[in-house]
């Protein structure tokens, strides 16, 4: 059923049925669209009352549901931090992921980005401010990232930064569940910084596109453009590395749950793989048994000896390894944040709002 939903709010599904199912989709975007504008008003006007930690927050968000890229920008502010000297401490929501051998409240992203900053703290739950407080009464900390924080009101913030996808930002237009927006476009107007992330990814036309609209909608705002760079390949069992040149021109199985899985086979294909039998679950899945036996068989019917999968998905495989064929090599891509320009303006406005 998500899946449907998801098809019919980007416009892949048409026809009478499909045309019905919008119609609705469309009246329930009217009432969500209609309580997001009062929420956000009654925030504003002090009616809801926001909480404020003693330490800076930078709020990490987006405007549409689906992969903006937005966990890689956390991990790439929480490391120039590091490198500044600051004590950055993320607060992210998790979920709770139902099913499968991952099932806790935390989710593939917080797993993620411990697994990637081993010394930065992480902390899930859906009371961020109360996570943080308890936090101070025992740590140090000199800053909070707030993962997905554009739309959590009750937080206040110093600084927020809205991630934009350069290859879909902002879908059909419309607010969800019609389409993939979470806020009109004029929430822009809210934010202190705007990166659009995947440049490298979307055509020339889009980008200019891009470029007119913000320059209309948020012509104050400092924008910040970004492509999603491979760096390297590793081993999803043993965690080595492999060179990027293994993939040119070698024939592989992919597969991968994220919210842009396009995207993620456009790199494969760019680094010159030769994609057979890519398999795209929806995001956030858990995975089970039956799943990785399917992935295997794919393989062999395939007579294909490499997996590969994103960052993401390999930190909800290791329950599984048994199952995957030793035959087959299992690997996940590892992409980083790369700002086109100079870094220095970007750095120095971060570290700005790190220090009041």
């Amino acid at each position: 059923m998500k899946r449907i939903l998801y098809r019919m709010a980007t416009d892949q599904v048409n026809g009478p049925l499909a045309g019905i199912g919008i119609f609705f989709l469309w009246v329930l975007s009217c009432v969500y669209g209609a309580a997001v504008k009062r929420i956000v008003f009654f925030y504003k006007k002090g009616i809801f009352r926001r909480r404020r930690l003693h330490r800076p927050v930078i709020s990490v968000g987006n405007l549409t549901v689906g992969g903006s890229g937005k966990t890689p920008l956390v991990m790439f502010l929480a490391q120039i931090l590091k490198d500044k000297n600051f004590k950055p401490v993320v607060l992210t929501r998790g979920y709770m992921d139902k099913g499968g051998a991952f099932s806790r409240l935390e989710g593939d992203e917080a797993a993620m980005i411990r697994r990637a900053l081993a010394d930065v703290p992480v902390l899930v739950g859906p009371n961020r401010f109360q996570n943080a407080q308890d936090f101070l009464k025992g740590h140090a900390a000199d800053i909070f990232i707030l993962d997905d924080g554009f739309q959590h009101w009750r937080l206040a913030r110093d600084m927020d930064i809205v991630v934009l996808d350069a290859v879909n930002p902002w879908g059909n237009g419309c607010l969800i569940p019609r389409g993939i927006l979470r806020e009109p476009l004029n929430a822009l107007k809210r934010a202190d910084m705007i990166v659009v992330t995947k440049t490298n990814l979307a055509g020339g036309d889009t980008i200019q596109e891009i470029k007119t609209r913000l320059a209309v909608l948020c012509p104050d705002q400092m924008i910040v453009w970004a492509r999603h760079h491979p760096v390297g390949l590793r081993d999803v069992r043993s965690d080595g590395a492999e060179d990027l040149s293994f993939l040119k021109g070698k024939e592989i199985c992919s597969f991968c749950g994220i919210g842009d899985p396009a995207s993620f086979q456009k790199i494969l294909t760019d680094l010159g793989a030769r994609v057979k039998e890519p398999v795209a679950f929806m995001d956030h899945y858990s995975y089970n048994n039956q799943d990785i036996r399917r992935l295997v068989e794919r393989c062999h019917e395939n007579h294909i000896d490499t997996l590969v999968t994103t960052e993401k998905d390999a930190v909800k495989l290791i329950p599984f390894l048994d199952i995957f064929d030793r035959t087959i090599r299992l690997f996940y891509l590892k992409i980083q944040i790369a700002l086109e320009g100079d870094e220095g303006e970007f750095i120095q406005r971060i570290t700005h709002f790190s220090q009041h």
